[in-house]
């Protein structure tokens, strides 16, 4: 599986790479150090929502946002 993801990773990140117009080894490495810090950012990011008023991340549990101050009404 972490094969997978690795060459899926590298994948991305050459096609991301060329569409840019940087070169390939940029690609590969961006994608294979990016791969999998994206599915931490995943799963880290559970617990987060985006405040319906400005779009900034907030806790889940938060009742006003810290950003804009507006009540988040659940």
């Amino acid at each position: 599986m972490l094969i997978f993801w690795a060459l899926f990773g590298a994948l991305v990140g050459v096609a991301a790479a060329q569409k840019r117009g940087f070169g390939t080894a940029g690609g590969i490495i961006g994608g294979l150090l990016l791969g999998p810090l994206a599915v931490l950012m995943f799963f880290a990011s559970g617990s987060r929502v985006k405040c319906p008023a400005c779009a900034e991340w907030m806790q889940k549990k938060a009742n006003i946002c810290p950003h804009c101050k507006t009540p988040v009404v659940k």
